[in-house]
C-alpha cells in the first residue's frame, strides 16, 4: 500500500467533511419538515374557524379551514402565473375580500386560462354583494431562488408576495391568503379548489445522496492508493 500525499489527503478529508455535514443537515431538515407536515395534517383535519374572530393574529390559523364573509374587490384582483389545470396553462385569480369591519384579506379564487384573464371575459364569475368564502388559510410564503419579481408592466405575479400586492393595490393586508374551496361560480370561472397547501419533503432522498457521495469519495481514495499485487 503506497502512502498518499498531503494534498490528496486534504482534498479527500475536505470532501468527506462537506458531504457528511450536508447529509447530517438534510437529516435535521427532515425532522423539521416532518413536524411541519404533521402540523399541516392536524390543521386540515380541524373544524372550520371564523377568520373574523382571529383578525388580530390570522397567521395562527395557518393550514386551518376558515370561513369569512365579505365583498370581493374585483377591480383590484391580481394574477399569479404560471399555473396549470389539467395540462392547460393559465393563472390563479387573487382577489381582495372586504370584510364588514373594513379589513381586507386576499383570496385565491382559483384558476383561469390565459385567454380569460380579462375579467370582462368571465362576468358570471365576478360575483357581487356579500359572499361567504370557505377555504384553507395559508400564512407561510417564500420566494424561490429562481422565482422572478413582480412584472409591473404585464401586471403578473409569480408567488404570493402579499406585501407587494398590498402596496400595488393600496390596501392594508394581513400576511395571509385564503385558498378558496371548489365553489362553482356562474360561468365556471375561476375554477376553485385548485390551490392546495402542499409542502414537498425530499430531505431523506437528499440525505441519502450526500451520504452515498461520501462513501464514493472514501472508496475512490482507497482504490486510488492501493497497489496491485506484485507492485513494488
Amino acid at each position: 500500500m503506497r502512502r498518499p500525499g498531503i494534498v490528496p489527503i486534504f482534498l479527500t478529508l475536505s470532501a468527506l467533511a462537506v458531504t457528511l455535514s450536508l447529509g447530517i443537515w438534510q437529516m435535521q431538515r427532515l425532522a423539521w419538515k416532518e413536524d411541519l407536515l404533521a402540523g399541516i395534517r392536524a390543521g386540515l383535519a380541524a373544524p372550520p374557524v371564523s377568520l373574523e374572530a382571529h383578525l388580530d393574529n390570522p397567521g395562527a390559523l395557518a393550514h386551518r379551514p376558515v370561513t369569512v364573509r365579505g365583498t370581493f374587490l374585483h377591480d383590484l384582483e391580481a394574477h399569479i402565473t404560471p399555473r396549470t389545470f389539467r395540462g392547460t396553462p393559465g393563472l390563479h385569480v387573487i382577489t381582495p375580500l372586504r370584510l364588514a369591519n373594513g379589513a381586507a384579506v386576499l383570496v385565491n379564487r382559483g384558476w383561469i386560462p390565459n385567454q380569460r384573464r380579462d375579467p370582462a371575459s368571465r362576468p358570471g364569475g365576478q360575483v357581487s354583494g356579500v359572499v361567504t368564502v370557505n377555504g384553507i388559510l395559508r400564512a407561510e410564503f417564500e420566494q424561490g431562488f429562481w422565482t422572478p419579481e413582480h412584472d409591473a408592466k404585464a401586471q403578473l405575479w409569480f408567488w404570493y408576495d402579499v406585501a407587494g400586492m398590498a402596496r400595488a393595490r393600496g390596501l392594508d393586508l394581513p400576511p395571509v391568503v385564503i385558498l378558496a374551496d371548489a365553489t362553482i361560480y356562474p360561468g365556471g370561472l375561476p375554477v376553485g379548489g385548485v390551490a392546495q397547501a402542499s409542502v414537498r419533503n425530499d430531505h431523506l432522498q437528499y440525505a441519502i445522496t450526500w451520504f452515498l457521495l461520501a462513501a464514493v469519495v472514501a472508496a475512490i481514495f482507497g482504490l486510488a492508493h492501493r497497489r496491485k499485487d506484485g507492485d513494488t
